[in-house]
């Protein structure tokens, strides 16, 4: 690693090398941005994102203080934060399925819209949620006994709901948001569903039909499915297929296979993908792409 400047400032580290950039360094490339020549600027941007996260401080100080760069700021930061997720994403892609953490992958998704996201926090409800359920099940629960249990508290006493009034709400994809208000669409329900079930040990899995997201228990005893946007509703094979054929896609087995982690985080990000493109924000447009890319899906397959 060669530094590339040997003075008193933060550290910061590109990726490449590390760099010790002192922060009136940093503040005078910021006020380079309010440069006229479009040229100037895009050099400072550039030179600003590769420092990195460490300009991240100054830059949302320089955002309140001085409005009139407000976008050439925001430009920055976003691709700042973007790309220091990306980074984090390949590292996750590049595990086997097995070891993939569907948790991590699901709050990586939320720290796009939500840089400052407090993920312990929301970890630590998630615990909460599990520890309350187990207290109501006992040791010695049914499989059916355990997917009642989970769907009283869930659905009933904590008011889990599809958000049948506003689907298309972005806030509908980001899993704090969906913790927040208790409403989401039925993968973004799912995945609370999941992360709940794996701290109570539950047998339970994603199922990625078209057109719609379940959970899956299954066991030696008992297997049952888990529509989680309509209140916990259980259903068989049978009333899946069924749904499938009245929705047009006709039945297939793989229909009904369990969806790896992959699958999952690159569908919540086919919604956003949707969501974004109708309101054709091109800078998030390519952001989530990119991520989708990462994941190793195509972009334009089922989401919801």
């Amino acid at each position: 690693m060669i530094p590339v400047l040997v003075s008193l400032g933060r550290s910061v580290t590109d990726g490449k090398r590390d760099m010790m950039i002192p922060e009136s360094q940093i503040r005078a490339l910021i006020r380079l941005l309010s440069d006229e020549d479009d040229r100037i600027v895009r050099t400072i941007s550039g030179r600003l994102i590769d420092i990195g996260p460490s300009a991240v401080p100054l830059l949302q100080e320089a955002e309140i203080e001085q409005p009139e760069m407000a976008d050439r700021i925001a430009s920055v930061l976003e691709e700042i934060r973007g790309g220091k997720l990306e980074d984090e994403l390949t590292e996750l892609a590049a595990l086997p399925d097995e070891a993939m953490s569907l948790e991590t992958g699901a709050f990586l998704i939320a720290r796009y819209a939500y840089p400052t996201l407090d993920v312990a926090r929301y970890r630590d409800q998630l615990d909460t949620m599990a520890a309350e359920v187990r207290a109501r099940i006992g040791q010695r629960a049914s499989g059916e006994e355990a997917v009642n249990a989970l769907n009283r508290y869930l659905f009933t006493e904590q008011g889990f709901k599809g958000n049948t009034k506003n689907y298309y709400e972005v806030e509908n994809s980001y899993l704090n948001c969906v913790m927040d208000r208790r409403v989401g669409i039925p993968i973004s329900l799912s995945v609370v569903y999941l992360l709940i079930g794996q701290r109570l040990a539950f047998p339970l899995f994603g199922i990625g039909m078209p057109g719609h997201f379940l959970v899956k228990y299954e066991s030696d005893r008992y297997n049952i499915f888990i529509d989680c946007f309509n209140g916990g509703a259980l259903l068989t094979e049978k009333n899946c297929a069924r749904f499938l054929t009245e929705a047009g896609y006709g039945f297939e087995e793989k229909y009904l296979e369990k969806s790896q982690v992959r699958a999952i985080l690159s569908r919540m990000l086919k919604n956003l993908l949707a969501i974004y493109a109708k309101a054709d924000d091109s800078v998030k447009i390519a952001r989530v792409t990119k991520f989708i890319e990462i994941l190793g899906g195509a972009p334009r397959e089922e989401g919801l």
